[in-house]
């Protein structure tokens, strides 16, 4: 007598059971294709979180903002560089009136991270929380889904230092005023504006230290340059803030009095003899009383040139030497 187990695998068709098979072979596949997409997933999450952690670490400027200017992305460099947090930036209505106050440059940022940003690297200068204003090279990446990422480098400190050596090479190392070159330039300047009607009259006073020789004698030239550097201190505290000093060269001096008269010219000359009187130079422990004589002459409609101008300053100066020095004398045609 057969078993009961027997009559029953008897009684199923075979292709019911080569059906069950390719269930199971189903049911084999689903489940691999379930790993292998979890597998893809965690790639694809791992993927995300490596280049947010680029975003965010990235040693340069990286931010984005949305159609309706609210910042989408701002990572920690632009945190450290600029001072606002992730989170208060995010929450700023319009954080572009934060780094741009003067509304026709912002609207010139606006413009560039629009719908077709420019790839290339723009020079901006968006101010930070403190009020600093920085130089930064911006280039803006649009990318596949149309949303633009701004990237930036911070170039603050090398526009600094360019502007730091561009004033070295118009200063006088020694005294700190402006070399002769660049107060003949001043000078050009100030007529070519003349020549279009801007600004009011101007006069050149052009000073020489007296007896300087005699100072290099008995001090040395080390004496001499801080009789030079004295000299020029006390000088400055005669003028206004729109005045200029050059050094032509040796112990003479140039000063270009802007928007100023002969009247100016005098009563600074006689400010300057005085406090010279007053504070001595200080060299090697010895207090040495300077005098100065000094040229006037107003910028004149003829001037072509600075020549013309220092021709007439240089022949007063040697009037006013020839009139026992310590003075000043106008030149007159």
């Amino acid at each position: 007598m057969r078993s009961s187990s027997s009559n029953v695998a008897a009684s199923v068709p075979a292709p019911t059971v080569e059906n069950v098979r390719m269930l199971g072979g189903f049911a084999d596949s689903a489940m691999a294709g379930a790993a292998a997409r979890e597998r893809e997933l965690a790639r694809l999450r791992d993927v995300v979180a490596q280049y947010e952690a680029l975003f965010h670490a990235a040693p340069v400027l990286i931010n984005a903002f949305d159609a309706d200017g609210r910042c989408t992305l701002w990572n920690e460099a632009c945190e450290r560089r600029f001072g606002w947090s992730e989170a208060e930036i995010k929450a700023c209505r319009d954080p572009f009136a934060l780094f741009y106050p003067e509304p026709q440059v912002r609207a010139e940022v606006v413009d560039s991270v629009g719908p077709r940003p420019s790839r290339s690297f723009r020079e901006w200068h968006p101010r930070t929380r403190d009020g600093e204003e920085l130089a930064v090279l911006w280039s803006n990446v649009s990318l596949p889904d149309g949303k633009v990422v701004n990237i930036g480098m911070d170039i603050t400190e090398s526009r600094r230092a360019e502007a730091a050596l561009a004033r070295m090479a118009r200063i006088d190392s020694l005294t700190g005023c402006w070399n002769r070159g660049e107060i003949l330039k001043r000078v050009e300047d100030r007529l070519a504006a003349a020549r279009r009607g801007e600004g009011g009259p101007n006069v050149a006073l052009m000073l020489d230290l007296d007896y300087f020789k005699q100072v290099n004698d008995r001090y040395g030239h080390l004496g001499g340059d801080t009789a030079l550097r004295h000299f020029c201190e006390v000088l400055r505290t005669c003028l206004r803030e729109q005045d200029s000093i050059g050094r032509l060269g040796g112990e003479e001096f140039l000063v270009l009095l802007a928007d100023s008269d002969v009247d100016v010219a005098h009563a600074i000359c006689d400010r300057l003899r005085a406090s010279l009187r007053q504070h001595p130079a200080d060299i090697d422990g010895a207090a040495v009383a300077l005098s100065v004589s000094g040229g006037i002459a107003r910028f004149a409609e003829s001037d072509m040139s600075a020549s013309d101008v220092l021709r007439r300053a240089d022949f007063a100066l040697y009037q006013a030497k020839r009139a026992g020095r310590d003075c000043a004398v106008e030149y007159r045609a």
